[in-house]
């Protein structure tokens, strides 16, 4: 019996071992369980969202870095990258600026979690449109 050393496999594993700890990481930071009683239901949707977003964008991550398009610049526009790259940041932005909004705290955390929601399905319909990963 003879064992192959494949690099790319053991890359794999890496990227996929920081993933998961990057995931462990947004967990404990957005506390999932610790709730708010004034706005429970808007902030457990923030929360909840906001970490499917983080699952998604970490899964669409890791299958177009190894399963993904070759090809890539002319797969893409600057349209397209651009609203990537807006979708990258957005979501982030709001679950750490959400302790500035004390007044409109439901309203602000409802918004944003149909900003999560949309954004996730976004990247979700974008690569598999571009055919950059195989779901």
């Amino acid at each position: 019996m003879t064992s192959s050393f494949e690099p790319f496999d053991l890359l794999q594993g890496i990227l996929l071992l920081i993933f998961l700890f990057i995931y462990v990481l947004a967990f404990v930071i957005v506390k999932p369980f610790l709730l708010n009683h004034k706005r429970l239901i808007s902030t457990l949707s923030l929360k909840i969202t906001y970490l499917i977003y983080v699952f998604c964008l970490l899964v669409c991550t890791y299958l177009f870095m190894f399963f993904g398009s070759k090809d890539i610049e002319h797969d893409l526009n600057e349209l397209v990258f651009f609203g990537l790259l807006i979708c990258f940041f957005i979501p982030n932005l709001g679950i750490l600026f959400r302790r500035n909004f004390n007044k409109y705290r439901n309203l602000y955390n409802y918004i944003f979690s149909v900003i999560n929601i949309v954004v996730t399905i976004f990247i979700i319909y974008k690569l598999n449109q571009l055919h950059w990963f195989i779901l």
